[in-house]
């Protein structure tokens, strides 16, 4: 496979995570700075990650990969959590839509850590076929930062059409993501 597919491959594969994260995440409303915001931090984390597993190599990974996982469905499961209990508190008292806000940089900050943990290993193993480093972590940063914004909008069209029930399908959808990082 030619590099510049191979990047844009790699890229593309590990921004799954970010689009499905900012589905769940997008339900409530939120404004341009939010989604930038949002969309910053997870391609940022994406590609920080990716950097960090090229740099740390096997030392790390020998350290920390039996407990990586948990660390991942830790994270996840208590957003997704949260999620459900704001979407049952929705279901009995309904918010007025101008009294929501969008999640807390904290909280955003830390969906787009735990949805970055499989770019370490990617990044892991790009180290170790000593491919060039930059292109692939300009791919993974890229693509993570335009399907965030892609998941964000899909939540906003189908949240407009759904209501609050679009909570408990991204709560849903963190919990998935969580339990599939204790596969790995």
């Amino acid at each position: 496979m030619n590099l510049f597919l191979e990047t844009i491959t790699i890229g593309l594969v590990l921004s799954a995570d970010s689009f499905s994260a900012a589905i769940a995440m997008g339900l409530r409303p939120y404004t341009r700075q939010d989604a930038l915001k949002f969309a910053f931090s997870s391609g940022g984390a994406e590609a920080l990650v990716a950097l960090i597993g090229v740099l740390s190599g096997t030392y790390i990974i020998s350290r920390f990969s039996a407990i990586d996982h948990w660390i991942a469905f830790t994270l996840l499961g208590i957003i997704a959590l949260h999620m459900f209990y704001e979407g049952i508190q929705h279901l009995r008292h309904p918010p007025e839509s101008e009294t929501l806000e969008f999640h807390s940089f904290t909280k955003i900050l830390i969906v787009s850590l735990a949805t970055s943990l499989d770019a370490f290993g990617v990044g892991i193993s790009l180290g170790i076929a000593h491919k060039p480093i930059i292109p692939f972590i300009a791919s993974i940063g890229i693509w993570a930062f335009v399907s965030t914004l892609a998941g964000l909008y899909l939540a906003r069209k189908l949240s407009s059409k759904f209501g609050p029930i679009m909570n408990f399908i991204g709560a849903s959808v963190l919990a998935l993501m969580a339990f599939q990082m204790l596969s790995i």
